[in-house]
């Protein structure tokens, strides 16, 4: 930030936007705070800058992150949860690749392929346990 928007402790600065909107910068013992607030006053997106490093917040009914071209999300360890539903979609192929071991969990699994053969290899023994295994029915 330049000077013009330096702050000393404790105090509080607004800069006005286009469409009603405001930027607000805040300046705590514990944290600065870069917030985006809508013409109604409520926010919609936080930055806490902590000595641990920084936190966004998205207050919006939708964040939406759009690039021309490619988008990656790296870390040491990366979580992706919805509450209510998640879901991975692509127009082309997809590849989950682990190096590592790979586990699935759901009440039920459903494994369907819409054109062509599904296809199981295995370096080792291809095992199946069920109460029941079925091939072959509908």
């Amino acid at each position: 930030m330049g000077s013009d928007l330096a702050l000393m402790r404790g105090q509080e600065r607004e800069v006005r936007l286009r469409g009603q909107q405001s930027l607000h910068f805040r300046n705590d013992a514990e944290m600065d705070l870069i917030q985006l607030r809508d013409s109604r006053g409520r926010v919609t997106l936080s930055i806490e800058v902590t000595e641990a490093g920084p936190v966004l917040r998205f207050e919006g009914e939708e964040l939406r992150l759009s690039a021309a071209g490619g988008l990656t999300l790296e870390a040491e360890d990366l979580r992706l949860h919805g509450r209510a539903s998640l879901s991975l979609t692509t127009g082309g192929d997809l590849d989950l690749v682990a190096q590592g071991d790979m586990a699935t969990q759901a009440r039920i699994q459903h494994i369907r392929a819409t054109l062509g053969n599904v296809n199981i290899a295995a370096n080792d023994d291809v095992r199946i346990d069920g109460e029941r295994v079925m091939v072959n029915c509908d």
